[in-house]
């Protein structure tokens, strides 16, 4: 039977779950031995770190409404049977980048799973200007192989509808649908503004034909079409590393959708971390304009072998002539230039989301400075607009980037 635990109900739910207690406890030692403390930064759950005399676990429990605001907000438990689900299918395609997982209840909303003591937010290091030579390559990886392989590309069909249907996130969704693609752009009661920002700036994409149009079709892009099971939320604080390792986490949000987002949403938090540079132009900014232009680069090239290798294995007779892969190579180079047009429309969204809507970046709006701040944040705004507009002539990752170097300088 479903309870919401604290301290003490955590210490009696580990001692009547024999899969748990063996994990932390010898057979003779007392659950007194145990320490349990709450970190308190999640938005959506209760996350707990539990310490024994052996190892270390988190505990991390939904409970039926969001964390962040309280009772009066209600939200379904079932939102952590998705993240369970997208930790399993993540894990099992690429086990090096998702943190091992020990025990899990559907009945108490709650899963248990390896603590990464050893790494920190990606987020957080950004904002103290930590490199890390290893996190294109690895977060390049995670992206290409979890978009491919739980795609129809690679899935038989009935598994992949099987899927989607798993993975219909109703609640989450609409909370995706509602702060980035509707309530940015509209004078909505959860909009959140530094009061130093020129509202000229926020007026001037919200009553844009071009802007408000794109913004639609990529809403209506994340509705309805099902490409392959996204994170959902792949930001830079979903993300904990060291110079060895990184781990994605926190797949609450996880559905099929359309790939883009995901790439998106991850480069969109990049670029804004670059602009709260204050166009700085030193070695963390060209580390950091360097992992925009690199994880896309690599993602695209990786995904492509994805196809490649994965259609010579199976050798369809679509393409069985003389010349067969080359043109499924250019099939693959048409549908990767789609996805990069996405990409920049979802990373383009978030920029608005992030910069006038309800959940803020630190790495911007922990700038203290609040002129700055709303310099920096008209910039994001102005590229932005940019980007979602012509997102169609925008031909590489490096288009892109110019346009971002351009206006973190003006």
């Amino acid at each position: 039977m479903y309870k919401i635990l604290d301290n003490t109900l955590i210490k009696e739910y580990i001692d009547e779950t024999p899969e748990i207690r063996s994990l932390l406890l010898e057979p003779d030692e007392s659950i007194d031995a145990l320490e349990i403390s709450e970190i308190g930064d999640g938005n959506l759950n209760f996350v707990y770190t539990i310490r024994s005399p052996r190892t270390s676990v988190i505990l991390k429990q939904a409970v039926p409404y969001l964390r962040v605001v309280g009772e009066s907000y209600p939200l379904s438990r079932i939102r952590m049977a998705f993240e369970i689900g997208a930790l399993e299918a993540e894990k099992a395609i690429c086990p090096d980048f998702v943190p091992d997982i020990y025990y899990s209840s559907l009945d108490m909303s709650l899963v248990v799973m390896q603590n990464l003591s050893e790494h920190t937010i990606l987020r957080g290091e950004m904002i103290r200007r930590v490199p890390f030579p290893l996190l294109a390559e690895h977060i390049s990886t995670f992206l290409a192989d979890t978009l491919f392989y739980t795609s129809d590309f690679y899935l038989d069909p009935a598994t992949k509808k099987e899927n989607v249907k798993k993975f219909i996130n109703i609640e989450l969704c609409k909370i995706t649908e509602d702060f980035i693609f509707t309530h940015p752009y509209e004078d909505n009661e959860t909009n959140d503004y530094n009061p130093k920002l020129d509202m000229r700036h926020v007026r001037k994409f919200r009553e844009d034909a071009l802007v408000k149009s794109a913004v639609l079709e990529m809403k209506y892009k994340f509705m309805t079409e099902a490409q392959a099971l996204l994170h959902g939320d792949l930001h830079s604080g979903s993300i904990m590393l060291n110079q060895e390792e990184t781990y994605v986490i926190d797949p609450e949000f996880a559905f099929y959708g359309p790939m883009g987002f995901d790439v998106g949403i991850y480069l969109a938090n990049l670029i804004m971390a670059y602009f709260s540079l204050d166009g700085e132009d030193d070695s963390y900014g060209h580390y950091v304009a360097g992992q925009i232009s690199d994880t896309w680069n690599l993602f695209a090239r990786k995904f492509k072998a994805n196809m490649i290798e994965h259609e010579k294995k199976i050798h369809s007779l679509q393409f069985d002539y003389p010349d067969g892969m080359q043109h499924f190579g250019f099939f693959v180079d048409r549908f990767i230039d789609r996805l990069f047009t996405d990409t920049v429309g979802f990373a383009a969204c978030e920029m608005f989301r992030r910069t006038v809507g309800l959940a803020k970046v630190a790495d911007v709006a922990g700038i203290e400075d609040l002129e700055k701040r709303a310099r920096i944040e008209g910039r994001i705004l102005e590229a932005a607009s940019e980007m979602i507009t012509t997102k169609e002539t925008l031909g590489s990752i490096e288009d892109v980037l110019a346009l971002v170097k351009t206006k973190s300088r003006n």
